[in-house]
C-alpha cells in the first residue's frame, strides 16, 4: 500500500516566517500542541488518546517528513511507523483501527508527529476546548456505534 498524506486542519496561516513559538502538553487523554503565530491568537490543537508523539527539529526536516503538512495537520495514511508501532507496542485490536499518524510542519518549530485516535482545533480559550473537547467526544461516540 502507498503512503497518503491527507490534510485534516489548515492553520490560519501557511505562512512558516510568522511562526513563533510552540508547546506540548498532556492533560488525561487530550494532548495539546498550542501554537503561537506573531498577529495571530494562539491556535490549538488537540490529540484525543495520544499514544506517542516525535518532535524532528527543523534542520533534521526533510522534504519527504515536511511533504503536505506545512501549517496544516494531515493524517499519513498506510504509516509504515504505525504499523511498526502497532506491532512492537501490542496495541489492542479495538484501538489498533482508532489509531491515526498525524503529522504537521512548523518550520523553525520542526516537525511534529503524533500517534493518536483523533485529531481537532480550537480557539486560545477555556471555552472553546470544552467545546472542542465535547464534540470530539460525539464524534467518537457516533463513530462507535458505526462499527
Amino acid at each position: 500500500m502507498a503512503i497518503e498524506i491527507v490534510p485534516k486542519l489548515l492553520l490560519p496561516t501557511m505562512d512558516t516566517e510568522r511562526f513563533v513559538r510552540c508547546s506540548f502538553s498532556l492533560q488525561d487523554v487530550e494532548s495539546l500542541l498550542t501554537i503561537h503565530m506573531s498577529e495571530l491568537p494562539p491556535f490549538i490543537i488537540h490529540f484525543h488518546r495520544l499514544r506517542w508523539h516525535r518532535v524532528t527539529p527543523n534542520s533534521a526536516c526533510t522534504p519527504v517528513l515536511t511533504h503536505g503538512c506545512q501549517m496544516a495537520v494531515a493524517e499519513v495514511v498506510n504509516s509504515p511507523a504505525l504499523i511498526h508501532y502497532i506491532a512492537r507496542e501490542n496495541v489492542p485490536a479495538a484501538q489498533k483501527r482508532a489509531l491515526q499518524h498525524y503529522r504537521i510542519y512548523l518550520g523553525e518549530g520542526g516537525c511534529h508527529e503524533a500517534f493518536a485516535q483523533s485529531v481537532y482545533s480550537s480557539g486560545d480559550g477555556k471555552a472553546s476546548r470544552a467545546l472542542a473537547s465535547f464534540a470530539n467526544g460525539v464524534r467518537m461516540r457516533l463513530r462507535s456505534l458505526g462499527s
